[in-house]
């Protein structure tokens, strides 16, 4: 937030030296613009989404039981979110403030002098996805102040202020997205655009899908629109085509997705009970059979070696597919270790109890799903975007136009599972009489006048695995995690792990709702505007987030 650069100008003056505007101009020349081509400030400006949202998901991702840790008690499953900011989940802080900022404020800049519209939208619609990350994971931020000028301590802007602000930046994007004026050129926007190719009606079906998330969040307010979430889902992606990701050629480190068995950021992470029943069977058909499982699994999952072992007195034994619970953890190959937990394999690949090929670059074979190291990390998908709109029909009362989107969410997904599976080694891809009989069976709702949130709820989980943390997270928030579906009696989340043990920080049996603020630049220099927000208080992370509330 060029918080370092402000008060390197201050030290500067104190000492009596020539101003800080010009010690920084010194190496400028009017010959030799010292302003980087906008395709040049573009490129980094989307990549580092992928490490923002990878970084990120290893806390949220145990929030919400994407998976559980190897470690007794880790802060993420106890549900403490990094008291004092030091930790997993504040990634983004540095990424959307010091890294995307800037430079989005450049493209801003230059784009509006050279008439460059097209790029204009696009830094905006980046802007609107980076302030989006940041406020559904640490609620109040830095928002009306941002990157502003001569300034070392920024205050806090409430939530419901940067949701609103949200909404302006993607209409502004749009606006510029639909100019033709200017010098708009398809061909020099994909020069600096890795993940559209210059593209504009995609990056206007992307700004509108980050309008229909900003939209849907308040499904507890009563003034939730319901009828405006389903436009913007109309006009935003329209199949799996249109799909949006970060693409890695997985060369080295920097260019290989955060999720992949080179970077190790997952090695203690492993599949947890609620995404391994939810595909099992156990809590779609009642039954972990074989014959019960979701074709999914084997290209979601892991299998793990001791598949043979079955014990009668662990019901969790369904052929192979081992999961973790949150806070028990484990040790491989301990004397007296339960098989479940010694065998719960990694993230990786069937059998891979260890990372097999950390910093190996050479080998994209290895991994499986999104966890490869050239596997475009997605940030939003057409199946979300249909879970989205069949939950907002269903709250309005069209059960037949939620019956519709929920299962074209369930059957994108199935197309998603096979496209994120391309080239993994023994992957057998779903076919078509597959999908099919899953469609058919008792694990999905045959007509409109059965379906209810829960049902919804749970495919959309499933097709959030992995991957959109936020979003996920978002939902489980929405629900206070535990939420009750009016029309079963039960929760909407059935057979989410129900947590025992809370940090001490928690105050109580308390579930995490945001996360702090990076300690880099605001726990050392910006504590007054914590402060304000009572982010000092040590149960901060388990308030609830004013999206979330009526």
């Amino acid at each position: 937030m060029k918080k370092s650069i402000h008060i390197f100008c201050l030290v500067m003056l104190a000492a009596g030296m020539a101003g800080c505007k010009k010690y920084l101009d010194i190496n400028s020349d009017p010959a030799s613009p010292n302003v980087p081509s906008l395709p040049a400030l573009l490129s980094p400006t989307q990549a580092v989404m992928s490490r923002t949202l990878g970084f990120d998901g290893r806390a949220t991702g145990a929030f919400i039981q994407f998976w559980s840790n190897t470690g007794v008690q880790e802060t993420n499953d106890i549900h403490n979110a990094n008291q004092g900011g030091s930790g997993t989940g504040n990634q983004g802080w540095r990424d959307v403030y010091q890294v995307q900022g800037p430079s989005i404020n450049l493209i801003i800049q230059e784009g509006t002098k050279n008439e460059q519209w097209d790029y204009v939208g696009v830094a905006f619609a980046l802007r609107a996805w980076g302030f989006q990350h940041l406020t559904d994971m640490h609620s109040d931020i830095v928002f009306r102040q941002a990157w502003e000028p001569n300034r070392v301590y920024f205050d806090y802007d409430n939530q419901e202020t940067v949701y609103r602000g949200i909404d302006s930046i993607c209409r502004r994007a749009l606006s510029f997205l639909n100019r033709t004026d200017g010098k708009v050129n398809q061909t020099q926007l994909a020069r600096g655009d890795i993940m559209f190719q210059g593209n504009r009606e995609r990056w206007i079906r992307f700004v509108y899908g980050l309008m229909a998330r900003n939209y849907h969040r308040l499904t507890n307010k009563a003034d939730y629109k319901a009828d405006s979430v389903i436009k913007y889902v109309d006009l935003s992606l329209a199949s799996n085509a249109d799909n949006v990701s970060i693409p890695h050629s997985a060369t080295r480190n920097d260019d290989s997705s955060p999720l992949g068995p080179a970077r190790d950021n997952f090695s203690v992470r492993r599949q947890s009970r609620f995404i391994v029943q939810l595909l099992d069977g156990t809590i779609l058909r009642g039954s972990a059979a074989p014959a019960n499982r979701d074709p999914r699994i084997r290209g979601m999952l892991s299998v793990s070696p001791d598949t043979s072992f079955i014990s009668p007195n662990m019901t969790e034994m369904n052929g192979g597919y081992r999961f973790l619970l949150p806070s028990v953890g484990y040790s491989i190959g301990t004397a007296g270790t339960p098989a479940f937990r010694r065998a719960t394999a990694t993230v990786w690949g069937d059998s891979a109890i260890a990372n097999p090929a950390i910093n190996n670059f050479s080998d994209r074979t290895i991994g499986k799903f999104v966890f490869r190291n050239n596997a475009a990390l997605p940030i939003m998908s057409y199946s979300e975007m249909q879970f989205i709109k069949a939950e907002a029909a269903l709250r309005k009362g069209d059960r037949v136009t939620a019956y519709t989107a929920y299962i074209n969410g369930i059957s994108a997904h199935f197309d998603f599972v096979n496209l994120n599976n391309v080239g993994v080694a023994n992957f057998l891809p779903i076919s078509t009489t597959e999908r099919n009989r899953y469609l058919a069976s008792a694990a999905v709702k045959q007509n409109a006048a059965a379906l209810n949130l829960t049902d919804i709820m749970q495919q959309k989980f499933i097709a959030n695995w992995g991957w959109n943390f936020i979003e996920q997270w978002s939902d489980m928030r929405r629900f206070h995690y535990y939420d009750v579906d009016p029309a079963t009696g039960l929760p909407v989340f059935n057979g989410f792990q129900t947590i025992t043990i809370f940090s001490a920080f928690n105050g109580g049996p308390n579930m995490a709702y945001r996360v702090w603020p990076t300690n880099f630049s605001e726990f050392d220099w910006n504590r007054e505007a914590l402060r304000k927000i009572g982010a000092l208080n040590t149960n901060y992370h388990t308030l609830e987030m004013w999206f979330s509330q009526p």
